[in-house]
């Protein structure tokens, strides 16, 4: 189960990005900014490849709002996808 509380954060994720993998299944964790405002984005995928060498179409991204709540509505979200696959 991935859990995010106190390991990550709103000041962490404003200056790097989060990485880390839960049994098979890789995540990234990245503020991105627009026209709209700052989000949090998840991006998860299949391992074992990194994201970068992982092709996108193989890669679901979703965003949340750029709180601490966003950064819980996350770590559900990539529960959710992750569960039951290994």
């Amino acid at each position: 189960m991935i859990e995010l509380s106190g390991i990550v954060g709103i000041p962490f994720l404003k200056k790097s990005r989060f990485t880390g993998s839960e049994k098979n299944r890789c995540y990234v964790l990245e503020k991105q900014s627009g026209e709209d405002g700052d989000h949090l984005a998840a991006v998860i995928w299949d391992g074992p490849n990194c994201c970068a060498a992982t092709p996108d179409e193989q890669k679901t991204t979703e965003l949340f709002a750029f709180t601490e709540e966003g950064i819980e509505a996350a770590a559900a979200w990539l529960n959710q996808r992750s569960g039951g696959i290994c």
